[in-house]
């Protein structure tokens, strides 16, 4: 791990916060910090490495509780001592399978059983991390209350008596902290993969006008400092046309879940279709909602390899995530570089070209150079450049 520029200090009014030792220059790497623990989504659940949380289409599982799946031995050796414990349990209550949360406080509590040192705790311990439990309302309370019975019996295997553990491990009082402290973990093209706790990370205060961001390389952390930004971004905007209308696509949006079969996409597709023609003129593309079902439409149409039209509903994209990601933002650099990549399967080098190096300049800040990601769009990126030179 780097040295990072940074340290812990009391922000008045907001705890703890970290700030910098030194003057930082964009794209910097501040810090690089490894999870306390974290698992898959149960969205994802088969699809990823439970290790390194790759895509990986031949996955061997655990021959024990034939839920964990890995990409080799060696991922699979990586992750027993977090796996180990948690095999029995899961074993143990199929054919059920427990929340993500459930899951990750079980690690927690099999963590702090074993009091093993993280490196994720240099700036910040899980004993630090705060509740806010004074802030929780009652009806948040009874679902974490439910949570901690859900934990209690997925654990029995492994912990008979909750009542005989160490003070410091209160299932209640674990679930108040990942509430608040959790982190969504996305992979290259910004899609939620996992869940993890990043206690040092927990110091970051947020702000509508940040100066660094969080990306992902596998379940790393990596936070990364950007120039000062202006903020796009009005309420007026993001809710611009006629009020039934964005909300009829609202809770459209909403109900999609993630589809696992070319029918479920065709269906996905055919309901973005038919609200966004319906709505033509009604809602601009800057409206919030509408920006949604355009994303959700340009998923489908590459879930079903339909590459023109994934590009047509990708390029209407653009100037809203301008609108709304201005400056350096992962988001906006990701959406820049999947347009870029269709424009370059339609064979239209020059724009493809044009979208992808602006998708770099972005990346090159937000992800680092070393990235892998960064790495795959420099390789379509001279790619497209060879094309055009013997053209």
């Amino acid at each position: 791990m780097e040295p990072a520029p940074l340290e812990r200090f009391p922000s008045p009014g907001k705890g703890s916060g970290l700030r910098s030792r030194r003057r930082v220059r964009p794209g910097e790497l501040l810090y690089r910090a490894e999870p306390f623990a974290y698992v898959v989504t149960k969205e994802q659940l088969g699809r990823l490495c439970e290790r390194c949380l790759r895509r990986n289409e031949h996955l061997h599982r655990c021959s024990q509780c034939k839920v964990a799946k890995y990409c080799g031995k060696s991922c699979q050796k990586e992750a027993w001592l977090d796996h180990k414990q948690e095999c029995r349990c899961l074993k143990s209550i199929e054919p059920n399978f427990p929340p993500d949360s459930v899951r990750l406080a079980g690690r927690i509590v099999f963590k702090l059983l074993r009091q093993s040192t993280c490196l994720s705790e240099r700036l910040y311990s899980f004993s630090d991390l705060q509740s806010n439990i004074e802030q929780l309302s009652e009806e948040m309370k009874d679902g974490l209350r439910h949570l901690t019975q859900t934990l209690q019996l997925y654990l029995k295997t492994e912990i008979q008596d909750a009542s005989h553990l160490p003070p410091a491990i209160d299932f209640f009082q674990i679930f108040t902290k990942v509430t608040c402290n959790c982190f969504t973990i996305s992979n290259g093209e910004m899609q939620d993969v996992g869940v993890g706790l990043y206690p040092s990370m927990s110091l970051l205060n947020h702000s509508c006008d940040p100066n660094c961001v969080i990306v992902f390389e596998g379940y790393q952390l990596l936070l990364r400092s950007v120039r000062e930004i202006q903020i796009g971004e009005e309420d007026a905007e993001k809710l611009a046309g006629e009020e039934h209308a964005w909300k009829e696509v609202r809770d459209a949006v909403n109900k999609v879940r993630y589809p696992k079969s070319k029918e479920e996409w065709e269906q996905v597709l055919a309901r973005c279709q038919n609200l966004l023609s319906s709505n033509m003129g009604r809602l601009p593309d800057t409206n919030i909602y509408q920006l949604k079902m355009l994303d959700c439409a340009m998923d489908a149409c590459i879930n079903l390899e339909s590459w023109e039209e994934a590009l047509y509903y990708g390029s209407r994209t653009l100037g809203p995530y301008r609108l709304y990601y201005p400056g350096f933002h992962p988001l906006r650099a990701v959406q820049l570089m999947r347009v870029g990549k269709l424009q370059y399967s339609q064979d239209m080098f020059p724009q493809a070209l044009e979208t992808l190096k602006q998708a770099y300049n972005i990346m090159k800040v937000t992800h680092g150079t070393d990235h892998s990601l960064v790495q795959a769009l420099m390789e379509i990126k001279e790619e497209c450049e060879a094309i055009m030179r013997t053209q």
